[in-house]
């Protein structure tokens, strides 16, 4: 194979990171990470990357960065994504991008239920007119959500969360990462867009019993109103976009929107997504025993 070079945005967030510690330790590409906030990616430089410092409001720091690429790993976040990947598209043609992969929303599209949906459909329309040759990767709901309620895990040994009994194709997203890594190194999947699920479609009862599996006590769920999701959020500080969007989604997972899986992370990866069980043994149970 040879060797690639790739650039990846978003590189200190929860995707973006594992995907520039599996390209990086995987030497078979060279990797920059583009990144806002260079004391937050000290484990990146450890790992051989190459760090990039600038911003999505910041042109310059983009062509900059994407000087020498050959492929875009694109992951972005907000109320601006539309212009933050238009930015990046203009960037990557200049610098002779060919491949971006787009790290997308689920069944991101102008019909969509949330702001995230339809703002990831206008971000999806660009990158199909860019000239560029993409790979979008649409992930479900992350299965990390879930750690939003480790405080009620631990005192209450309960979950609230607003999705009633709504099945869920939730997705651990170091699948998303994994499979984000896949497509920029291969280009079998260049041109398609894939969604991303878990192996199962599973309600929060269902949830609530692997964590309780993996803690070896019980752990039930508390459905609550979508509205009220979102009003705890606000309580806590979270912004007004984000709570709307928690309250969105959850009323659109209550009512059976996210109740679907596909075999694309095992087609991407070679391997079997991660199932709710394993996220709950390895990430949940050791974070609410070490406190």
């Amino acid at each position: 194979m040879a060797s690639k070079n790739i650039v990846v945005t978003g590189a200190t967030g929860n995707i973006g990171s594992r995907v520039v510690l599996e390209l990086a330790s995987g030497k078979q590409a060279r990797v920059t990470a583009f990144v806002r906030d260079p004391a937050k990616a000290a484990n990146l430089t450890a790992a051989g990357a190459t760090l990039w410092k600038g911003s999505f409001e910041n042109k310059e720091s983009l062509h900059a960065a994407f000087a020498g690429a050959d492929t875009l790993v694109l992951i972005t976040s907000g109320e601006h994504i539309s212009e933050q990947v238009r930015d990046s598209l203009d960037a990557a043609r200049a610098a002779g991008i060919r491949k971006v992969v787009r790290v997308s929303s689920l069944k991101a599209g102008a019909d969509g239920p949330t702001a995230a949906t339809r703002r990831d459909g206008v971000a999806e329309g660009l990158i199909q007119a860019s000239g560029l040759t993409p790979v979008i990767l649409r992930g479900h709901c992350f299965m990390q959500n879930i750690l939003h309620n480790v405080a009620t895990i631990r005192g209450e040994g309960r979950i609230y969360f607003g999705t009633g009994e709504g099945k869920i194709g939730m997705i651990d997203n170091r699948d998303i990462a994994d499979a984000a890594v896949a497509a920029a190194l291969l280009d079998t999947w260049d041109g398609q867009t894939l969604e991303l699920t878990g192996p199962a479609a599973i309600d929060y009862h269902a949830v609530a019993a692997a964590v309780g599996k993996a803690l070896g006590r019980e752990v039930t769920f508390v459905p609550v109103p979508p509205a009220a999701v979102g009003a705890t959020a606000r309580k806590f500080g979270v912004d007004e976009d984000t709570a709307q969007l928690l309250t969105d989604y959850c009323a659109a997972y209550a009512q059976g929107w996210g109740d679907f899986t596909t075999d694309n992370v095992a087609k991407l990866t070679g391997r079997p997504a991660r199932s709710i069980d394993d996220f709950a043994r390895d990430v949940l149970a050791p974070m609410l025993r070490a406190g």
